[in-house]
C-alpha cells in the first residue's frame, strides 16, 4: 500500500528524532538522516490550491498536524534551525499556505483547527501569513466549534459525534493550542517545544498579542 507520511505515522517522526539525537551528541550523520527522512516525506507531498503544500494519500490530500503537511513543517523548523537548505526553506513556505484555509472541519488538535493554531503560533517561516492576523482568524475558526458543557468549555471530537476531552482530537488539544499563543510560557507538545532564542531562552510566538479577557474563547464560541 501507499507509505504514510507526517508527524505521527511518517518519516518526519523519524527525522524528529534524529533532531533531538543531534542536539544532544552533535554527531553531523544524525542532521544528515533527519534531512533524508524529511525528503521522503516531502516527496509524498503535492502541491494544491494556492501553491499549499500537502500530503498525498491517494485520494484526498491532507494539511493536518498528525499525518499532514503541517507536522512536517514542525520538524523542518526545527531542521533550518541547524542547517540551512533551499529546499526545505521553499517546502515551508508551501506548507505556511496549507494552514491559512478558511474551513477545517474538525477543532481537533492532530486533524483539525487546533494543529493550525500550534504551527502557525510555533513556526519560525518568515513567509507570509505567520503573523499574529493569520493566527487570530485560525483561533476565531476555533471558536467556532466550542460548546458549554456544565458550565465549562469543551469542543467535539473526531468525525464532531460527541464532546471528546483527550489531547489528540478534543478539548485539551484545543487547550495546548490555545496557550501556545497566550501561554506564559508557551505550551507545546512533547519533544516539540517552542522555538529558544539563540541566547536559549524561550520566545513568545506573537508579542504584541493581548487579549482582551481572561478566556480566550467564551462559553457562547466566540472569540473575545
Amino acid at each position: 500500500g501507499r507509505a504514510r507520511a507526517g508527524l505521527l505515522h511518517g518519516a518526519a517522526g523519524r527525522a524528529l528524532l534524529f533532531l533531538r539525537l543531534y542536539e544532544r551528541d552533535g554527531d553531523p550523520a544524525l542532521l544528515d538522516l533527519a534531512r533524508d527522512a524529511l525528503r521522503q516525506d516531502l516527496a509524498r507531498c503535492v502541491r494544491g490550491a494556492g501553491g499549499a503544500l500537502q500530503v498525498d494519500e491517494g485520494w484526498r490530500t491532507m494539511p493536518y498536524l498528525g499525518a499532514g503537511s503541517v507536522g512536517i513543517g514542525m520538524v523542518l523548523d526545527d531542521y533550518l534551525a541547524h542547517r540551512e537548505d533551499e529546499e526545505f526553506e521553499r517546502a515551508r513556505g508551501e506548507i505556511v499556505a496549507a494552514a491559512q484555509a478558511m474551513f477545517y472541519a474538525q477543532p481537533g488538535l492532530y486533524r483539525g483547527v487546533s494543529g493550525m493554531v500550534l504551527y502557525l503560533a510555533r513556526t519560525t517561516a518568515g513567509a507570509p501569513g505567520t503573523g499574529p492576523e493569520a493566527v487570530r482568524r485560525q483561533l476565531d475558526a476555533l471558536s467556532w466549534h466550542a460548546m458549554a458543557y456544565r458550565g465549562r468549555l469543551a469542543f467535539p471530537g473526531e468525525q464532531m459525534m460527541r464532546l471528546s476531552m483527550d489531547l489528540s482530537t478534543g478539548t485539551a488539544g484545543c487547550l495546548l493550542a490555545v496557550a501556545s499563543v497566550h501561554g506564559a510560557p508557551p505550551a507545546g507538545l512533547p519533544f516539540l517545544p517552542p522555538p529558544r532564542t539563540r541566547g536559549g531562552h524561550m520566545t513568545r510566538p506573537l508579542p504584541g498579542v493581548v487579549m482582551k479577557e481572561d478566556n480566550p474563547l467564551s462559553h457562547e464560541g466566540k472569540m473575545s
